[in-house]
């Protein structure tokens, strides 16, 4: 039997526990569109991962450039009144991250995340990388905090509805990361040092379980021979390749190596030592031949590529090695 005293403990639970079930219910609201949805963009160079997390406005038939955003620094900053640079976007920080050390137009930045903003101007824009990437825009942006500015050029460009952030101009080495609203384009080039990445990377992995494997040795030598770089080391990959399990891939492999260092008469002698392990292999009569013919021995290459023709090349290589001999031949 409930007691007075129990009885006003029970009631005034129930009432605490309804109050605050209203106070939650009150504070939620509907998960609706965004006027400026939430975007992200993503971009690989070499290694490196670089992305654009922002929020994307639409130009809604306002002016855009001047006066939607102002040239110069705004006016709405907060705390203390300072004027503020542009968010480069709309609502929360715009965000710029990066996997790895950058240079932004020739300029050092570490990786990792930034809040990017912009100062607008009509002929000159700055760029600015910032520590902070937790604020609500540009609105508590504190210059202490710039990790890097830049300075760019707006570029006339076909008109776009909605802001939006990509990547062009992919090289091994670089890319720019452009904006693009209204009828402006602006953009900086972002270079990383994919050749020491690659380098490293290569390193780390053969140290794990693709270690063990021929394959794995065979692969870094051959970006090695493709980027024309650490030859040295490729050719210590090639011969651990060779080591783990020798084979016509692996050997032809080395041949095209040593001729890629210009030791011409290593690499042929071991392409010629492929045709007698591999007799049966079109393969290493084609890379025979095709290396004869690079260091001046036409005759002879002319005859290796006819005995690669006879192994019963796949069709694609067969019609590839027919327009090689027409051209060798003057047909």
């Amino acid at each position: 039997m409930l007691t007075r005293k129990s009885s006003k403990w029970m009631v005034l639970g129930i009432v605490l526990f309804v109050f605050a079930l209203v106070q939650q219910v009150a504070s939620q609201q509907l998960k609706l569109p965004r006027v400026s949805p939430e975007m992200k963009v993503v971009g690989t160079i070499g290694l490196t991962k670089v992305a654009v997390m922002y929020s994307s406005p639409a130009v809604r038939g306002r002016e855009i450039w001047g006066k939607l955003v102002p040239y110069g620094l705004t006016k709405f900053g907060f705390g203390g009144g300072n004027p503020a640079p542009w968010r480069a976007g709309a609502n929360e920080n715009t965000i710029i991250y990066f996997g790895n050390d950058v240079k932004i137009n020739g300029n050092p930045l570490p990786a990792g995340k930034y809040g990017l903003h912009m100062i607008v101007s009509e002929t000159e824009w700055t760029v600015i990388f910032s520590k902070n990437t937790s604020s609500w825009g540009s609105f508590f942006y504190d210059e202490a905090e710039d990790a890097l500015r830049i300075k760019v050029t707006p570029a006339k460009a076909e008109f776009l509805e909605r802001l939006t952030y990509g990547f062009e101009n992919f090289k091994p080495n670089s890319a720019d990361v452009f904006l693009h609203w209204e009828k402006l384009k602006v953009k900086f080039n972002v270079e990383v040092e994919t050749d020491a990445l690659v380098l490293q990377s290569i390193k780390d992995q053969l140290r794990g379980i693709i270690g063990f494997t021929w394959q794995g040795y065979h692969q870094a030598g051959v970006y090695c021979i493709q980027a024309n770089k650490h030859l040295d080391q490729g050719l210590k990959w090639l011969k651990k390749s060779i080591q783990l399990n020798e084979n016509a891939t692996n050997r032809n492999t080395l041949g095209y190596l040593l001729m890629t260092m210009n030791k011409k008469d290593e690499s042929i002698k071991v392409f010629r030592e492929n045709i007698k392990k591999y007799p049966t292999d079109w393969n290493v009569f084609d890379s025979l031949g095709e290396n004869l013919v690079k260091i001046g021995e036409k005759k002879e290459g002319i005859k290796y590529y006819k005995l690669a023709l006879k192994k019963s090349p796949p069709d694609i290589q067969k019609k590839r090695i027919e327009e090689v001999l027409k051209t060798l031949q003057g047909k």
